[in-house]
């Protein structure tokens, strides 16, 4: 498995981790945590807890479109060690998204989006350098 594809792996490994956290958080901030309606409570939730939901939902949205940037390079013959930085650079700059969000850095938090973006775009440009 190239870099890349590990990449979207850690990815989901990140976004599950920041669930059992978000879900510690929220026991710990609300006394208990409502296996039955946790969406309902979510909605009830404020502060860092609340942004760590948010984080968390936000990661479950970005990975898809990692993911399909690293299958058009893939399936376009992009040599794995080449997709390797640009994978390396969204992961890096999900895990930093993960802590500006948490911590309200907002001009941050877009600045480094926008990396990962770049990132995913970067991924494409190979694509189409390589199939043209």
């Amino acid at each position: 498995m190239t870099p890349a594809f590990w990449s979207i792996l850690v990815l989901i490994v990140i976004n599950y981790a920041l669930a059992g956290l978000g879900s510690w958080f929220t026991k710990r901030s609300t006394g208990h945590f409502d296996i039955n309606q946790p969406r309902v409570q979510e909605r009830e939730l404020t502060g860092a807890v609340a942004r760590i939901k948010a984080a968390q939902a936000n990661g479950w949205e970005a990975i898809p479109v990692f993911a399909i940037c690293v299958f058009i390079a893939h399936l376009a013959g992009v040599p794995a060690h080449q997709s390797a930085l640009p994978a390396y650079l969204f992961v890096v700059s999900r895990a930093l998204y993960i802590l500006c969000y948490i911590f309200k850095l907002s001009p941050w938090r877009t600045i480094v989006f926008t990396l990962g973006i770049v990132a995913c775009g970067w991924l494409i440009k190979m694509a189409t350098v390589v199939t043209s």
